[in-house]
């Protein structure tokens, strides 16, 4: 057992990492649809934009903590993707055609999110230290 290395030592699991990734890009498609929606979409109100750009904002943060190992990052992560995966679902029953494929998108990228976080033995291990 000596020759076994500390988790301090590797860094964050891949699990971790993809995750954080996954969560950054939702981060950036989540804040650019913010803005959109508050600048030039005339159909959406002001509010539902501003929401989904802090949406995009935390998650971004969280996304980042989550990188840096901080156990606050973790749970603020899986707590922002189980809420989009309830915001997806309940928007999916009133999507129309053309929303409900990035609908489901974003359900399944928030799925996996929790999927790496929750269900792989590496990242748990990593955040109950």
């Amino acid at each position: 057992m000596d020759d076994a290395r500390q988790l301090d030592e590797e860094g964050a699991p891949a699990a971790v990492g993809i995750a954080a990734m996954v969560g950054f890009a939702k981060a950036i498609f989540e804040a650019g649809f913010g803005l959109l929606g508050i600048l030039i979409a005339s159909s959406l109100d002001d509010s539902f934009g501003g929401g989904v750009l802090v949406f995009g904002i935390v998650y971004a943060i969280a996304s980042y903590l989550l990188l840096r190992g901080s156990r606050a990052g973790y749970y603020l992560t899986v707590a922002l993707s189980v809420l989009g995966i309830v915001v997806a679902v309940i928007y999916l029953f009133r999507a129309e055609s053309g929303a409900f494929a990035a609908t489901l998108v974003a359900c399944l990228l928030n799925g996996l999110v929790l999927y790496l976080l929750l269900w792989r033995k590496s990242a748990r291990e990593y955040f109950a230290r």
